[in-house]
């Protein structure tokens, strides 16, 4: 009797642990894809980063870099490299604000395919458009599963897909457009179904709104093969209970009729949970026939009766018997356990050639099955992440140095260009000039010249030096200067130019103001007589674009991230509150022979981009009309010995800050 019971509690917790198993099984499966829509978050943020996606937003703002064409042919080739690296990509796409699809990549035949400008879609009426665009630059959106739409129909076949987006910004922070991947539900049936299809079972994934997909193992393995249902169809496999137990959340494993189902809910990883807010409640089941799965169970049914009647005879035997078959439940129950904590190393060790044996080595294979996918996806997912990186690095280095080699090399064209020309001129011109100086000097030095001739000739002559005067400054901005640099106070140099312009600024009524930093301010390298013309030319400009009065203000400080650069920088400004510069005439104002003023020659903000560029520095002009225009200036600070580190960021604090601006 005693081996009778052992032998029915054998069985029952056979059946038992089976189940537990399976449960752990598809909550592994569940964190697994967990992990990998962290992945997919960590991917769409690391891609809406590159300097490729950013340019293309602010081709689409104001602050254009490049032309729109060039921007989007950048970022196609991007969108290419990322779904040729990415299997599980379905489509990736740039969108502007207004939903028009702008840059779309497929994969067609696992392969990318660019989508052409005429065959791009207005987006504007599907709602994850605006949801999306409601989050903040660097959150991520997720949409629920449903249906591909393409052209405002249902795509054929059905395409069930979740959607990864976030919004993409301009340098100005403002919202330029959204960037989207979109996910194929057949990658994450695959994910189940490798477990399920093992036992002639079917994979399912849920979406908590009340819609699935699903694989069984006789289906065949396309995309083409999944559709989207509603969850009313699997109430008679599921049951109804079954069903709401597995759209609020819950997991475990239990046995409705002829079937076994074990359900997780998919928990979203760490970096999903902190970059989104959208409702992402998907849970994932495996149906398997009931019947199959238990009928190396059903087998030891009859052995265990044939057993029993021998048991009758001998309750030592039979005893001894239970004793045999519990060791090795016991024992998969205990290394279930390790597995489901993630101790995939785990194995049993169940002797003969029994079905218990036979389960043990199949749990033994499942095992290893578990530990080999886990070292894979940890393996793949390492390398994926550090060819992102990598490929990242260079394509910024690579598009840094192209702009950078760009633009120096038009600057040097133009000024060059415009340099010979300029030269030419003058020389034309100003041997003509002296000759006519000479014979002018010549008839007012003639004896019995009347007075009123004199007057004619001496304006004669003092036309002939404006105009040389006029030819001296086309000279200096043409003829190649020679760049002396050193190390030079920029207060020293200010104290020059001040003394220069006090006298003129006090004349039409404009006051100087400026923060005297002297010791808390590097050296700059600089050519101390160009960077005089500089500062001169700037408060010229700025004093006579006030002829109302009105206040400059000079200011010098570092950022932390110019100090800190390979090549350390230093900026000042010069800033005004005079009647500012137009918006059609701000992209002019450094051309040579552009000016606004009819006494002016166009050259004064031409020489000081000239000594910029010569010097290595960046200039920079921002303007509003009514308000005023402020130039700012990053000059390169001149090097010196190493300097021990706790001495190092004492003066980079201090040159952080500048005392409160004095008036000159």
């Amino acid at each position: 009797m005693a081996g009778v019971v052992g032998i029915y509690f054998s069985l029952e917790a056979l059946k038992n642990e089976t189940l537990l198993h399976l449960g752990h099984e598809v909550s592994s499966r569940a964190t697994g894809l967990g992990r990998f829509f962290d992945q997919v978050t960590g991917e769409l943020l690391l891609l809406s980063n590159t300097p490729v996606v950013n340019d293309l937003a602010n081709s689409i703002g104001d602050a254009i870099q490049l032309a729109p064409a060039v921007a989007r042919e950048r970022v196609e080739r991007l969108f290419t490299g990322f779904v040729r690296a990415y299997p599980y990509v379905y489509q990736v796409r740039y969108l502007g604000v207004d939903g028009r699809e702008i840059v779309r990549v497929d994969r067609r035949d696992d392969r990318p395919y660019t989508v052409p400008p005429d065959a791009l879609q207005d987006k504007s009426d599907r709602y994850y458009v605006h949801e999306s665009l409601e989050h903040e630059p660097g959150q991520v959106y997720v949409s629920p599963l449903d249906l591909n739409l393409e052209h405002g129909k249902i795509e054929q076949p059905e395409r069930p897909v979740i959607r990864f987006a976030t919004p993409i910004p301009d340098r100005t922070g403002a919202k330029r457009g959204l960037l989207i991947i979109n996910l194929h539900a057949e990658f994450m049936l695959g994910q189940i179904q490798e477990m399920a299809g093992l036992r002639g079972g079917s994979a399912y994934l849920f979406d908590r709104s009340g819609f699935f997909v699903s694989r069984s193992s006789d289906s065949p393995a396309e995309p083409s093969a999944l559709r989207m249902q509603s969850v009313e169809v699997l109430a008679g496999t599921f049951t109804r209970p079954l069903l709401a137990n597995i759209l609020r959340g819950a997991n475990g494993a239990e046995v409705p009729g002829e079937w076994i189902i074990a359900y997780a809910p998919i928990q979203v990883g760490r970096a999903l949970a902190e970059r989104s807010d959208s409702l992402m409640e998907w849970a994932i089941a495996s149906a398997f026939p009931r019947k199959k799965l238990f009928e190396a169970v059903f087998n030891l049914y009859l052995l265990y009766g044939v057993l029993a009647l021998c048991l009758a005879a001998t309750a030592v035997g039979g005893y001894a018997l239970s004793r045999h078959l519990l060791r090795p439940l016991q024992l998969l129950s205990r290394e279930t356990e390790e597995i489901s904590r993630g101790n995939f190393s785990h194995r049993v060790e169940i002797r003969g050639d029994d079905e218990i044996a036979d389960l043990g080595r199949r749990f033994n294979e499942m095992a290893g099955r578990l530990e080999q996918s886990y070292r894979s996806l940890e393996a793949q997912k390492g390398r994926l992440e550090e060819e992102v990186r990598a490929r990242t690095v260079q394509l910024e280095r690579e598009q840094e140095a192209r702009r950078e080699l760009d633009r120096q090399m038009f600057q040097v064209e133009k000024m060059n260009t415009l340099g010979e020309l300029a030269m030419g001129v003058a020389h034309e011109i100003g041997n003509p000039l002296a000759g006519m100086k000479a014979v002018a000097q010549m008839l007012r030095d003639e004896e019995d010249l009347p007075e009123r001739t004199r007057v004619y000739l001496r304006r004669i002559e003092g036309e002939i030096n404006r105009l040389s005067a006029f030819l001296q400054t086309f000279h200096g901005f043409a003829a190649p200067q020679a760049t002396h640099p050193v190390p030079c106070r920029l207060d020293d140099v200010l104290d020059d130019v001040l003394l220069w312009t006090r006298k003129e600024a006090r004349t039409r009524g404009v006051t100087i103001e400026y923060a005297a930093c002297r010791e808390q301010v590097p050296e700059l390298f600089a050519d101390p007589g160009q960077l005089k013309q500089v500062l001169l030319n700037l408060l010229i400009n700025a004093i006579q674009a006030m002829p109302r009065g009105g206040r400059i203000e000079i200011g010098m400080c570092a950022r932390p991230e110019d100090l800190g650069a390979a090549l350390p920088r230093m900026r000042f400004c010069v800033r005004d509150n005079g009647p500012g510069i137009a918006p059609h005439v701000l992209p002019r104002i450094f051309d040579p022979f552009y000016t606004t003023r009819p006494d002016g020659s166009g050259l004064g903000l031409a020489v000081v981009k000239k000594i910029a560029l010569q010097h290595g520095a960046d200039i920079r002009v921002e303007s509003e009309p009514s308000h005023g225009t402020r130039f700012e200036i990053a000059w390169p600070v001149a090097q010196r010995p190493s300097t021990p580190a706790p001495e190092r960021k004492e003066r980079d604090a201090r040159a952080k800050r500048c005392p409160e601006l004095t008036h000159a």
